[in-house]
Formats: structure tokens, sequence, C-alpha cells
């Protein structure tokens, strides 16, 4: 066991992935947040849990463009 703090925003954001009363913030984080690993891992991790319809990946990908059209090999 390990204790963190969170603000309040981040707390929000953690508490609303929660199925119910029952799942501990443990099980919530490891559903949620993928194993470090390869591009594969990542995107199986994705599409397991249907990130698509999440809020906020137009930012995310408006981000990731951004950031890609500014260096010249975008996966460095």
């Amino acid at each position: 066991m390990k204790t963190i703090t969170l603000d309040e925003d981040a707390y929000g954001r953690l508490k609303a992935w929660k199925k119910g009363r029952g799942e501990s913030f443990s099980s919530v984080v490891k559903r949620v947040i993928p194993e470090p690993g390869s591009l594969g891992a990542f995107l199986s991790f994705a599409e397991c849990n249907q990130t698509q319809s999440l809020a906020g990946n137009e930012i995310m990908e408006r981000a990731i463009e951004e950031r890609s059209s500014a260096k010249e090999d975008a996966w460095t």
C-alpha cells in the first residue's frame, strides 16, 4: 500500500471513473491506466476500453498533431 495526494480536480477525475461504490481507486487505476510498454499494448488498451468516446480526445489529438508538425520526425 502507498499513500498518494491528489488535488481536487485529479480526485474528481479519478472518482468519475469508478463503476460504483464497491470499486476501489486501485481497481480504477489498474483498469484505466495501461501498463507501460509498446505502442501495440497501448492500442490494445484503447480498443478494449473504447477510449474513442472519452471527453478530451480532440484536445489530445490536436496536441499530437501540433507536436508532430513541429518536428521533422514525428516519432522522436
